[in-house]
C-alpha cells in the first residue's frame, strides 16, 4: 500500500513511468494492471466491488452527466448572442472541455491513488489545494442538483396544472433523488441511467419537433402579426452576453466528475473511447437542438426550453422528462456523495465493505447533499440564472484552470523541448487565464443578473410557490 493513497494532499506520490506523449503508462496491461496500485477500489473477496463499468456503459453516463439542465438552457442563449456565435461558442466550449477531460484522465493514470480532482489538487498543491479543490466540486453539485429540481418542480407543477405548491413538487425531487442516489455503485445505476437519458433526449427531440409544427411560440403573442426576433449575430451587452456564454459552457460542465466515473470502470484505459464518443454526440445534439428550437421560438424561447410549444407538447414533453431529470440529480448527488466516502473513509476497512461506517457516512452524504441543493433551489429559484452561476463559479476552475494546471504539471521540465511542446504550454497558460476571467467576471455578471431580476420583479422570491 502506497502512502499517498491514504493521504493524497500529504506528498506528491511516486511518478508511474510515462511514455509516448508523456501521460499514458504503456506498462500497465488493460487486462491485468494492478489495481491495488493505482486504484482507490480494489476488487477483494467480502468486498463491494466499485469496479464494475464497461467503457459503453460509462460512455451513457458521462453524457448523461452532461446532457441534463444544460441542453434547456441552450435556445434562450442563443436569442442573447445569436445562432451564429451561439454555435461557435459550443463548439469552442466542447472541444476545450474535452481536451481537458483527457488532461484529467491522463493525470490520474500517472500518479497513484488518484481518485477525484481535489486528489489532484493535493498533488500539485498540497493539503490547501486539495481542501480549496474539494471544496469547489462539492458546491459545484450541490448548485447543479438544485437546477435539477427546478427544472423537475416545474415539469410536475406543469403536470398538476399549478394545483400543487412548487415548494412541494421542490420537496418531492429531492426525495426521489436522495433515495435513488443512495445506490452504492455506478455499475448498479448504469440502467437506470439508459432510461434516464432516453427519457430527456426524447422530451427534447419532441419539442424540437413540436415547435415546427404549432403556428407560434406559447410566450409569443396569441393573436395579431408577430416578429420571432431570430437572429444570426447578436448585440447584447456585457453582461447579458457573458451570462449568455456562460451558459452555453454549463453544458459541457460536468467534465470534473468524470475523474471518478473512471475509478469505476473495469479497465481504466479503456476512457478515451467513453470520453470521445460522448462528447461528439453531446456537441452535435447541443447544436441540432439549440439550433432548431431557436430558429423556430426566437425571442420566445422558454427557459427551460421544454415550454417552448405549450400546450399539450409541453405537458407530454415534461411528462417524459421526469425520469430524465430525477437521474441527473441523482447521478450529481451520487458522485458528490462518492466523493465525501472516499475522502472519508480512503484507505480503512469500511470504503468498501457493509459496516455500520459506511452505511451511516454514505446515506449522511447522500442526505445531507439533497437537503443543501433543496435549499438552493429554493433559495435561487430561476433556471437560467442558476446555470450562469454554476458555469462560471464553479465550472470555469474545475473545468479549465485546474485541468490545465494539470497540464502544466505533468509537462514541468519540458515545455521548450519542442514547438509542440511549447504551444501546449501556451495553451494551456491561456485557458488558465482564460478560466480565471470567466470565474471572476461571470460571478459578477451572474450575480448582477440575479438582482437585476429581483428589482424587476421578473423573478419570484425565495421559497414561494410561484
Amino acid at each position: 500500500m502506497h502512502a499517498y493513497e491514504s493521504n493524497p494532499g500529504e506528498k506528491a506520490p511516486e511518478k508511474i513511468e510515462a511514455g509516448g506523449d508523456g501521460y499514458i503508462n504503456p506498462d500497465l496491461d488493460s487486462k491485468t494492471e494492478s489495481v491495488e496500485d493505482n486504484e482507490v477500489f480494489t476488487s477483494l473477496p467480502g468486498q463491494t466491488d466499485f469496479r464494475t463499468l464497461g467503457w459503453v456503459r460509462a460512455a451513457i453516463i458521462l453524457m448523461k452527466l452532461c446532457f441534463a439542465t444544460g441542453v434547456l438552457a441552450i435556445p434562450s442563449a442563443f436569442s442573447v448572442v445569436g445562432y451564429g456565435p451561439g454555435i461557435i461558442l459550443l463548439v469552442c466550449w466542447g472541444s476545450m472541455t474535452t481536451y481537458y477531460a483527457y488532461i484529467m484522465y491522463a493525470f490520474r493514470m500517472k500518479y497513484r491513488g488518484v481518485h477525484n480532482i481535489a486528489d489532484a489538487a493535493a498533488v500539485m498543491g498540497g493539503p490547501i489545494a486539495r481542501e480549496v479543490a474539494g471544496g469547489l466540486f462539492l458546491l459545484t453539485w450541490i448548485l447543479a442538483t438544485g437546477s435539477g429540481f427546478i427544472g423537475l418542480a416545474q415539469g410536475l407543477k406543469i403536470l398538476a396544472n399549478g394545483k400543487v405548491c412548487t415548494v412541494v413538487w421542490t420537496m418531492i425531487a429531492a426525495l426521489c433523488t436522495a433515495l435513488v442516489a443512495s445506490i452504492r455503485t455506478l455499475g448498479k445505476l448504469a440502467i437506470l441511467t439508459w432510461i434516464g437519458f432516453a427519457s430527456i433526449f426524447t422530451a427534447v427531440f419532441i419539442v424540437v419537433v413540436g415547435v415546427t409544427q404549432v403556428d407560434r411560440p406559447a410566450a409569443a403573442p396569441q393573436t395579431g402579426p408577430f416578429d420571432l426576433g431570430v437572429i444570426s449575430v447578436g448585440t447584447p451587452g456585457f453582461v447579458a452576453g457573458l451570462t449568455a456564454a456562460i451558459n452555453l459552457f454549463a453544458g459541457f460542465g460536468s467534465t470534473p466528475t468524470f475523474m471518478p466515473v473512471i475509478a469505476e470502470m473495469k479497465v481504466p484505459k479503456s476512457f478515451p473511447k467513453a470520453l470521445f464518443s460522448s462528447q461528439g454526440a453531446l456537441a452535435a445534439c447541443y447544436i441540432a437542438f439549440g439550433t432548431v428550437v431557436y430558429i423556430y421560438c426566437g425571442e420566445y424561447v422558454a427557459s427551460p426550453s421544454l415550454a417552448s410549444a405549450g400546450g399539450t407538447i409541453e405537458k407530454i414533453a415534461y411528462g417524459i422528462s421526469v425520469p430524465g431529470f430525477i437521474m441527473t440529480s441523482t447521478l450529481w448527488v451520487h458522485l458528490a456523495a462518492k466523493f465525501l466516502l472516499v475522502r472519508i473513509l480512503r484507505d480503512s476497512e469500511h470504503l468498501q465493505s457493509n459496516s455500520f461506517t459506511h452505511w451511516a457516512t454514505w446515506l449522511g452524504s447522500t442526505i445531507g447533499i439533497t437537503i443543501l441543493s433543496f435549499v438552493i433551489a429554493e433559495a435561487v429559484p430561476f433556471f437560467s440564472y442558476l446555470i450562469g452561476l454554476i458555469g462560471s463559479l464553479c465550472c470555469a476552475p474545475t473545468c479549465l484552470v485546474i485541468p490545465a494546471l494539470m497540464g502544466l504539471y505533468m509537462d514541468q521540465g519540458s515545455h521548450r523541448s519542442s514547438k509542440r511542446m511549447m504551444a501546449v504550454c501556451a495553451l494551456h497558460c491561456f485557458t488558465i487565464v482564460l478560466g480565471l476571467f470567466v470565474t471572476i467576471a461571470g460571478t459578477y455578471t451572474t450575480i448582477q443578473s440575479i438582482i437585476n431580476a429581483y428589482n424587476s420583479g421578473t423573478v419570484g422570491g425565495a421559497f414561494t410557490c410561484a
